[in-house]
C-alpha cells in the first residue's frame, strides 16, 4: 500500500483491505527419522503431515501370562451362547479394538496424546498398530493415521479409558474438528470397572501392573514406570535418541495384550469359571448380576458361595436373601437375613434387620418378632451412620407394631 492511501486509510477516507488468508505451512519431515527407525518405527506422511508407525503381528496362540489370545474367540462364542446380559457380552464379529494412549500430562490444553496403540484380531493373527506424533506440529496426522474415525461401529476396550483415554482424545480431536473427519461414538468396555467391580476389597490396588501379577500370572520386567513417560517421550523429541522411546512402546504393548488377558478371565469368571476364585469375588459378581437385573445368575453365583461352599458370606447370604424375597420363597430369606445381619457392618446391617421385620410382620404373621427385628435395626442404626429417613422408618415402625400388638391384644393394655 502506498504512503498516500495509507494516510487516506488514517482518515477513514479508504476502506482497509482485508488481510489475506495465510496457508498453513506444510509440516516438516522430522529431523529424528533416521534414528527412531532404528527401534522400528517407519514414518508415514498424510494430508496433514507426518507419522511414525509401528506394526506387531501376533500369532493366535501367542501366550500373555496364564491366557493365549486366540481365547479372545472361545470367550466371544460362549458370550453368544448365553441368555442373559451384561456389558462384557459381544458377539464374534464385533469390531473389537484394543485401545491404550500414552501422554505428556493428565489434562488441561498443553497435555498431549504423544502414542496411540490398537489391536485389532484378524482371520488368523492379531495385530497390534502403534502411532507416535513427531512432535505437536504433527498432532492432526497423528490422530487422522489411527483410522479411528473409519469405523461405524466400534467397541473400544481400556483399562480407566472410559474416564481417562477417550475423553482425551475427544479432546484434541475437537481441536482439530475443522479438518478431521467427525470422530464416532463408540461402545466402550472399560476394563478399570469391570475390575472393581469382580475384585472390590480382595485386591489391596487396581493398578494394571497388579491386575497383571496377581490375576494374569504375569510379572514384567525392566518395565517403564509410567510417571516417567512424558519426560521420555520430550527428551527423544529433543535429542532424537530413541532407547527411552522404546521402552515406553513396550509398556504400551503389554499394556494392551493384558487387555485381551484381562477380558478374557474376566469373561470366564462371569460365565462358567465357579472353582478359580475367592467366595469373595464370587459374592461381588453375584451382587454385579443383581443391579443388573439378572437376577437368576446372581443367584446362581451367590447359591454357589452359601451352599456348595459353605462359606460364612454375611454379604452373599444378604444378596441371596433379597434374590429369596423376590421369587416368594420368604422361610429361606427370613433365615438367610436373621444370619447375615449380625456379621453386616453400616447401613447395610439396619436394612437386613428391616427386611427380616418385615417377612415376620407381612409373610409369618409374627408381630412380637416383627417388632424385635425392628428393635435391633434402631439399636444397629444408633451405632452406624444411616439416612434420617431411614431412622424415621424404623420408629414409625416400631410404633405401628406396638398399635397392632395392642389391637390383637387387649387384654395386655389393660395389664
Amino acid at each position: 500500500m502506498s504512503f498516500e492511501n495509507k494516510l487516506l486509510q488514517m482518515k477513514g477516507m479508504l476502506k482497509k483491505q482485508p488481510a489475506k488468508k495465510q496457508q498453513p505451512k506444510a509440516a516438516e519431515r522430522p529431523l529424528h527419522e533416521d534414528k527412531w527407525n532404528q527401534i522400528g518405527l517407519e514414518i508415514v506422511e498424510n494430508k496433514y503431515g507426518f507419522v511414525f508407525r509401528k506394526k506387531i503381528t501376533y500369532p493366535l496362540d501367542t501366550q500373555h501370562g496364564t491366557v493365549s489370545l486366540n481365547e479372545l474367540n472361545g470367550v466371544l462364542r460362549a458370550w453368544e451362547r448365553t441368555d442373559f446380559e451384561h456389558p462384557f457380552k459381544l458377539k464374534e464379529q464385533d469390531p473389537l479394538v484394543f485401545f491404550d494412549t500414552e501422554t505428556t500430562g493428565l489434562s488441561g490444553t498443553g497435555a498431549y496424546i504423544f502414542l496411540i496403540g490398537l489391536l485389532v484380531k484378524r482371520s488368523d493373527h492379531f495385530e497390534m498398530m502403534q502411532y507416535i506424533m513427531p512432535d505437536p506440529s504433527h498432532e492432526a496426522a497423528f490422530l487422522y493415521e489411527t483410522g479411528l474415525w473409519k469405523t461405524d461401529d466400534p467397541i473400544i476396550f481400556s483399562y480407566n479409558g472410559k474416564s481417562f483415554d477417550w475423553p482425551q482424545l475427544t479432546s484434541r480431536w475437537t481441536m482439530h474438528r475443522q479438518i478431521l473427519p467427525k470422530l464416532p461414538v463408540p461402545r466402550q468396555i472399560d476394563l478399570f470397572h469391570g475390575t472393581k467391580r469382580i475384585w472390590k476389597n480382595e485386591l489391596a490396588r487396581m493398578k494394571l501392573s497388579t491386575i497383571e501379577e496377581e490375576k494374569l500370572g504375569f510379572v514384567r520386567h525392566g518395565d517403564v514406570p509410567g510417571y516417567l513417560i512424558p519426560a521420555i517421550y520430550l527428551d527423544a523429541v529433543k535429542s532424537g535418541f530413541p532407547d527411552g522411546l522404546a521402552k515406553v512402546l513396550y509398556h504400551n504393548e503389554l499394556d494392551i495384550l493384558s487387555l485381551v488377558s484381562l477380558y478374557v478371565l474376566s469373561s470366564n469368571l462371569l460365565m462358567e469359571d465357579m472353582e478359580s476364585e475367592t467366595s469373595g469375588a464370587y459374592t461381588n459378581i453375584g451382587k454385579w448380576y443383581a443391579d443388573l437385573k439378572q437376577f437368576d445368575q446372581s443367584a446362581a453365583y451367590l447359591e454357589h458361595v452359601t451352599v456348595e461352599r459353605g462359606a460364612s458370606s454375611a454379604l452373599a447370604r444378604y444378596l441371596l436373601a433379597i434374590q429369596k424375597k423376590r421369587i416368594g420363597q420368604h422361610e429361606e430369606a427370613l433365615k438367610l437375613f436373621k444370619e447375615a445381619a449380625p456379621h453386616l457392618r453400616g447401613s447395610i446391617e439396619v436394612e437386613a434387620w428391616i427386611h427380616a421385620s418385615k417377612l415376620y410382620e407381612h409373610q409369618m404373621r409374627d408381630l412380637d418378632q416383627a417388632a424385635i427385628m425392628a428393635g435391633f435395626a434402631k439399636e444397629a442404626s444408633e451405632h452406624t451412620k444411616v439416612r434420617h429417613s431411614l431412622v424415621a422408618d424404623i420408629h414409625k415402625r416400631l410404633a405401628r407394631l406396638e398399635e397392632k400388638k395392642r389391637k390383637k391384644h387387649p387384654e395386655l393394655e389393660e395389664n
